[in-house]
């Protein structure tokens, strides 16, 4: 028996039986799952066959048929129920900024390089070594700060140490949307030990970080300002800003609730970087206010291809601001976020559950080929207010997933 596609759509699974293909309706428990699993060979994928120009990485998506992979021993299979699409990802498979040094250094019909990070799905296959899962647990993939890939597909084989449950409060949707951006900001936020009333302001909030960092800022006690559109006022106050800047009109962050310019806010968040953003925060920030950054000197730097000296200065001057402002005395803190996903996920977790903060989903898309590239279109021109996910259990319409003489039947 080959399984050649089996989808998560209500009672669906097409099954190869001697290389005839037939339909059959099944009930997907845990144990059907872990059996379709076991069968299959070969599972549909979003894939690049050939490395992309800056700002091509849509145009090199192709729809590609893979082996389905096996466990080693210290690994889970899980079914990808759930996957959120990153810019970051879009960043790495151009070979910018992180990219460079985790991007893919070549990609070919033999040889594809197989989208996404971000997975929340069932397990389904455990490695002999593998003692803390077993097939049926609901987990999600915890972030990976070196870069990783393979998830735009049926299945996916992950270190059983990067694994974390699920909570039940959260849908597989929810999940994957929230994971990347909670450890992100709650990094930032326990970082700044952020204390009750503090006065706090949030660039580029109505952003994926942007609006997470407002929730994480609240829940701490935080009286929180969002900077952005004015056509965004709306949604970040209603995820908790109690005011707005809007940067479209006024090129300070002067604060809208008493007109002052000077020794405003106890905290900046930055969440859009460049040396711009960082004088403007500087000028109203307290004395004994802190400026944290989880992007740095140049806006938008994940769309550029730096040089390595380039590299090494960006890296350079934030180390430099970060020893210079904790030096000299009088002033505010420099700070850069970096807590590693692995050590912010079960706190901003954690937190996210108990205070209800969600990260807002924009788009919920199906496994299709022409679905994901108009997808990626809208990130990569930051269009996207929230976050998009890829929802492997919508009914699959594109024709592109299925081979064209496999005909689809859904039980209703």
């Amino acid at each position: 028996q080959n399984v050649a596609f089996a989808s998560h759509h209500k009672q669906i699974c097409i099954i190869k039986y001697n290389n005839k293909r037939t339909m059959t309706n099944v009930k997907v428990t845990s144990k059907t799952a872990a059996e379709l699993y076991q069968a299959a060979l070969t599972m549909p994928a979003i894939a690049m066959t050939a490395l992309p120009e800056i700002g091509r990485v849509p145009e090199q998506l192709r729809m590609v048929t893979v082996p389905v992979p096996r466990p080693k021993p210290t690994e889970v299979a899980v079914r990808v129920i759930a996957s959120c699409i990153h810019i970051d990802e879009i960043y790495a498979a151009q070979g910018t900024m992180l990219g460079r040094f985790f991007g893919p250094k070549h990609a070919s019909p033999q040889y594809p390089y197989i989208m996404g990070s971000c997975v929340s799905g069932t397990v389904v296959g455990i490695g002999l070594g593998v003692s803390s899962m077993v097939v049926g647990d609901e987990v999600i993939v915890i972030p990976n700060e070196v870069g990783e890939h393979k998830s735009w597909t049926t299945y996916r084989c992950i270190p059983e140490s990067m694994l974390i449950r699920k909570p039940p409060e959260w849908t597989h949707v929810e999940a994957t949307a929230n994971t990347m951006a909670a450890c992100v900001a709650w990094g930032a936020v326990n970082q700044a030990k952020v204390s009750k009333g503090d006065k706090c302001l949030v660039i580029a909030a109505s952003g994926g970080v942007g609006i997470m960092m407002v929730q994480y800022l609240k829940a701490a006690g935080g009286h929180v300002t969002a900077v952005c559109s004015g056509t965004n006022e709306a949604f970040v106050r209603s995820y908790g800003a109690d005011a707005v800047i809007d940067y479209t009109q006024q090129g300070d962050y002067v604060d809208t609730t008493t007109g002052r310019s000077k020794d405003t806010f106890d905290l900046v968040l930055d969440a859009l970087g460049g040396k711009d953003t960082e004088r403007k925060s500087l000028e109203v920030l307290k004395n004994s206010g802190q400026f944290l950054t989880v992007v740095g000197p140049i806006r938008h730097v994940g769309e550029q291809k730096l040089s390595w000296f380039r590299v090494l200065c960006m890296i350079g001057y934030v180390c430099r601001r970060m020893f210079v402002s904790r030096i000299i005395p009088g002033g505010p803190r420099y700070l850069f976020g970096a807590t590693m996903p692995r050590h912010a996920i079960r706190p901003a977790q954690e937190i996210a559950v108990q205070h209800g903060i969600i990260m807002p989903v924009d788009d919920e898309i199906q496994f299709g080929l022409a679905p994901i590239k108009t997808a990626v279109e809208r990130l990569c021109n930051h269009r996207a207010k929230g976050r998009i996910v890829i929802n492997f259990e919508l009914l699959i319409k594109d024709k592109e997933v299925m081979p064209s003489d496999v005909h689809i039947h859904v039980d209703d």
